[in-house]
């Protein structure tokens, strides 16, 4: 199904892609050493595999490859989204921080003024 009329830009941002791809490849990696250990063990001792097809054996390899790799990816899409959480929050923070602090000395600053003004208009009189 396509997507809605009004919504223009799907692409993926650019960052993300390359992640998504390490987190399958990863996956891959894993779960495809799983399973082909796996397959040499029922291959060695059960009979009831060892009567599959290759082409059915070959099937449950990629697609414990493929899960493997659509688990990973969505875990490093989802670690990286929300590391790029975190550090808008951080700074948020850090820029509340620094206007406070702005605000804080501007204050003093204005009273250091309004002193010395004060103090400028009883030595003239």
């Amino acid at each position: 199904m396509p997507p809605p009329s009004h919504v223009t830009d799907i692409a993926p941002p650019q960052a993300l892609t390359p992640i998504a791809g390490s987190g399958f490849a990863g996956g891959v990696l894993r779960f495809g050493a799983i399973s082909f250990l796996s397959h040499f063990l029922l291959n060695r001792y059960t009979p009831l595999y060892r009567g599959l097809t290759i082409q059915f054996k070959v099937f449950i390899q990629i697609s414990a490859m493929t899960l493997g790799g659509c688990i990973f990816a969505e875990r490093a899409v989802g670690e990286f989204n929300e590391g790029v959480r975190r550090r808008r929050r951080a700074l948020a923070r850090s820029e509340r921080a620094w206007d406070e602090e702005r605000e804080v000395r501007e204050m003093v600053e204005r009273k250091y003024r309004d002193e010395e003004r004060a103090e400028a208009s009883r030595g003239t009189k």
